[in-house]
């Protein structure tokens, strides 16, 4: 018997014993296409760039493995009149061979969303599950969840969750009332007993398992992040010009940036520092740049932009407060990317970061504007070649253990063995 026969036949043991293999499957989120995303994202102060970049990753993981994926979508989008936009409409997104998407409507007014939007997801899955395999939720929003169990109930289809963050810790530069705080609480409730009942977990850390009794005994596996399948070469700064430093991402309170900038200031090496995204201390950082011109701050930058500036750096920051209790519950998603760029990163130590990257990046011990100040006056002296041979070893791992690929046979093996 030839080799290839063998494994067909182990294949098809594999689907006598599992069921029919998964082929097809719908995936339930928030990926709308980027005509869509960019036209009504238009004008939110806290447009949802890195969390669409991840989802469409993930979706082209999922069909580099070989599977046929379909989207079912609604936009992520801050509620009005945080935005000004009442109704979102619906749309039809063409296909590619790979699967065909459906954008559905709903009314962006607070708690009408929620239910406009948790009745338009079932509706949808009711149009577009009946010839999928299994149903993939990106996310874990209540409104999805609750129309992919009644869905995964009705039609005996299995559902699995992709988590990339705890909803209990989003939103963190938003203020929030007793009322809201209510809500929250109430709202986590419904989302612990929905992902219990999924088939199987995608975590983005395993302390989200680990710290919720409920979710301990589902299957799961752990995906930190999806490199770029794009990832272009190093382009290192010239030497006509001041060396940069580079941050991008939400210009939050909570994400350190005063620390970054401040120590930064403090350090006083002959360097750049360039920010570039939306949050909070737009106003903190156009002072500042006021009054130091070392310091630049560019506002919202273009996803197809920032690669570029990316590239033209000399270090790649990253500066949360590892205190705060949701970094044990999340991966810095730029983290993968500015690995992914083969130039130096130096970020705080965070429990949402597994030890295995610590063999690549640069770390602030501690966290304080003299901690930041002190790490980059070690890092202006240090050995540049070291620090870049260690770049470049980053982004090989990352290439070859986090890309598109790689990621995508894990998740199928993962539905198939859990379905």
């Amino acid at each position: 018997m030839s080799v290839e026969s063998k494994r067909a036949l182990l294949q098809g043991e594999r689907e006598v014993k599992n069921g029919a293999a998964v082929r097809k499957v719908l995936l339930l989120g928030f990926h709308v296409g980027e005509a869509y995303f960019e036209r009504y994202s238009a004008g939110d102060k806290f447009p949802q760039v890195a969390a669409y970049k991840l989802e469409s990753r993930f979706i082209e993981a999922l069909r580099l493995a070989g599977l046929r994926v379909d989207t079912l979508a609604t936009i992520a989008v801050s509620t009005f009149p945080r935005i000004k936009r009442v109704w979102l409409p619906g749309k039809l997104l063409p296909g590619n061979g790979q699967g065909v998407g459906r954008v559905m409507p709903f009314v962006n007014l607070p708690v009408i969303k929620m239910l406009t939007r948790c009745v338009g997801s079932f509706y949808g899955l009711l149009r577009m599950g009946r010839r999928t395999d299994a149903i993939c939720v990106y996310a874990a929003h209540s409104p999805n969840l609750l129309a992919a169990y009644l869905y995964s109930k009705l039609c005996k289809k299995p559902f699995f969750v992709y988590v990339p963050d705890l909803p209990s810790f989003m939103d963190v530069a938003l203020g929030r009332g007793r009322l809201l705080k209510l809500l929250k609480k109430l709202d986590a409730s419904l989302l612990s007993g929905l992902l219990a009942s999924s088939n199987g977990l995608v975590v983005i850390s395993r302390p989200m398992v680990e710290d919720y009794p409920a979710w301990r005994s589902k299957p799961y596996m752990v995906l930190e992040g999806i490199s770029s399948s794009s990832s272009g070469p190093v382009t290192v700064a010239g030497s006509g010009r001041k060396q940069m430093i580079f941050y991008a991402g939400g210009v939050n309170r909570s994400y350190g940036i005063v620390e970054l900038v401040e120590g930064f200031l403090r350090s006083g090496i002959d360097y750049e520092l360039v920010l570039c995204g939306r949050g909070d201390l737009e106003g903190y950082l156009t002072d500042v740049c006021a009054r130091h011109a070392s310091v630049k701050y560019l506002g919202f930058v273009s996803p197809e932009r920032v690669p570029q500036l990316q590239g033209a750096a000399s270090l790649l920051l990253l500066t949360r407060n590892p205190a705060e209790r949701y970094t044990r519950y999340s991966f810095p998603s730029k983290l993968i990317e500015y690995m992914s760029a083969g130039i130096p990163v130096l970020t705080t130590r965070l429990a949402g970061i597994p030890d295995e990257y610590f063999d690549y990046i640069n770390v602030i011990e501690e966290f304080s504007i003299d901690a930041v100040a002190r790490a980059l006056v070690d890092f202006s002296a240090a050995d540049k070649q070291n620090l870049y041979d260690k770049a470049a070893r980053g982004k090989v791992w990352v290439l070859e253990t986090k890309s598109s690929r790689a990621v995508g046979k894990q998740l199928v093996e993962f539905m198939e063995n859990n379905k």
